[in-house]
């Protein structure tokens, strides 16, 4: 039974499930932001939403030194109690993207690749790249929207350090014990230190799966559900950091 249900994840990734229509275009950033962006969507008014219904957290651009303490102060100060969390990054610092990933699960949310469109209800396919992967491995259900990419490459440090081989076993030691404790299978360091840092390897949605790097069907509401954004506004946040709430 477990079987069967694993690999109709792997049929919904490959592209085998239907949407009603297409979903609205993904919001433009004029460049990918150097550091993380985060959007807040508090739960739908009026729609049947009952209270403590699940926020929607987009991030999106690369992960930076404090996106992890940014994230944690959306989620205090706007107090979430359940959320969506959706990635869209080329990457960024490993070891801050472990912090992003630590928050996340400390609060038990899901995490799905998936970029913020027009329509903020319904996200679109996205990408999660380098250290991305790790900061999604945070969520208790991962999964991926269909069309989403999730890829690695080998580590490297930003300023020239003595002993390279040094480096990379501590990177490796470090980001395997926070794989193992996310209850993410170590294989995937393998396919990182097989690859070039200049060049992403994708992964296949099976090897996702394999990895348990994905566990879950993308999000219902993600394929399905169309609620207008037309209600939405903007309330002012911090550097980094946007708040919608639907009213």
């Amino acid at each position: 039974m477990m079987r069967i249900a694993r690999w109709s994840w792997v049929l919904l990734l490959a592209g085998c499930s239907t949407l009603s229509r297409p979903p609205p275009p993904p919001v433009p950033p004029a460049v990918v932001p150097h550091t993380l962006q985060i959007v807040a969507v508090a739960p739908a008014q009026g729609t049947g939403a009952s209270p403590g219904s699940t926020w929607l957290l987009y991030l999106d651009g690369f992960v930076d030194t404090d996106a992890a303490t940014r994230l944690a102060a959306v989620i205090e100060r706007e107090r979430v109690g359940a959320a969506t969390v959706y990635f869209n990054s080329p990457g960024g610092k490993l070891v801050a993207a472990m912090a992003v990933g630590r928050v996340v699960r400390s609060h038990g949310f899901a995490t799905v690749v998936g970029v913020r469109t027009t329509d903020v209800r319904r996200p679109a396919a996205g990408t999660c790249f380098s250290a991305c992967p790790f900061a999604f491995a945070g969520g208790v259900q991962r999964s991926m929207l269909r069309g989403s990419e999730i890829g690695v490459h080998l580590a490297e440090n930003s300023v020239p350090v003595p002993d390279e081989a040094a480096f990379q076993q501590r990177v490796r030691q470090d980001a395997s014990a926070y794989l193992e404790s996310m209850g993410i299978d170590r294989g995937l360091l393998d396919l990182m230190w097989q690859a070039s840092h200049e060049a992403i390897r994708p992964l296949t949605p099976q090897e996702a799966v394999r990895l348990r790097l994905v566990n879950a069907p993308p999000p219902q509401a993600a394929t399905s559900r169309t609620i207008s954004s037309t209600a939405a506004r903007c309330s002012a946040a911090p550097s980094s950091t946007s708040t919608w709430k639907i009213s």
